[in-house]
């Protein structure tokens, strides 16, 4: 199959994936050499390089050097409440707390903010932009991105209201994350998307559109992980 369209290697693992879902590749199947998929999909061994790093991001091969890319035996992924050390409430209360102050905050820091509080939320813009290059999930970035708005509204107890449910906030984002990866509808990309119309709100000091641009984000992230925590 020849593929020619941009994010070459997002294609490629798609029908990677396609195959392993239909049963055309199984679990312990060592995948073809990079330079026969290479010649296979008709791409560079570079994009099909890329393609087997963001599988084995999502779960789907295990690459052992100087072995091969094996495909792994795959569960369905759930959100990981023992790993976080939560529970379902804890998760259903922490996400109702965001979306009650976090929509605040982001109008009020669209109002308040200054050119350093842009700086830091660019900064971790840019952190996360890097951590999907590499294939890694960046939920330390994305708390980042979430605390400097919290810094720019200039409200020192929304700042350590947000401070004191941080720890939870990163382990639960990282988590959404990893059911970012898995989900065909979502994707990382579309998360920091999601975080750049934020900034570009509270940029341009339009505290209603900041509002509406964070209750956006926020309510797709509850949908995802309430679908998989109940």
């Amino acid at each position: 199959m020849k593929i020619s369209n941009q994010k070459l290697y997002e294609k490629v693992a798609d029908v990677i994936i396609f195959d392993i879902n239909e049963g055309r590749i199984n679990p312990g199947d060592r995948l073809p050499s990079i330079k026969a998929l290479s010649e296979s999909f008709g791409v560079g061994q570079a994009t099909i390089r890329e393609a087997l790093n963001a599988l084995r991001a999502m779960g789907y091969v295990d690459i052992k050097h100087g072995q091969g890319t094996f495909v792994i035996n795959r569960e369905e992924t759930k959100f990981n409440l023992e790993a976080i050390n939560a529970n379902v409430e804890d998760i259903e209360n922490l996400l109702e707390v965001r979306n009650i102050v976090e929509v605040g905050v982001a109008r009020l820091a669209a109002s308040n903010r200054d050119e350093n509080n842009l700086k830091e939320i660019e900064a971790a813009l840019f952190d996360m932009k890097v951590a999907i290059k590499k294939n890694e999930l960046g939920e330390a970035s994305d708390l980042r991105f979430h605390l400097a708005i919290a810094d720019a509204s200039n409200n020192y107890m929304l700042k350590q209201l947000l401070r004191n449910v941080s720890e939870l906030m990163q382990h639960t984002m990282k988590e959404t994350r990893r059911i970012y990866l898995y989900t065909k509808s979502k994707s990382i990309e579309k998360l920091y998307n999601e975080h750049k119309d934020i900034y570009e709100a509270i940029k341009s000091q339009n505290s209603k559109l900041a509002e509406e641009k964070m209750a956006f984000h926020l309510s797709e992230v509850e949908n995802a992980v309430l679908k998989h925590i109940r």
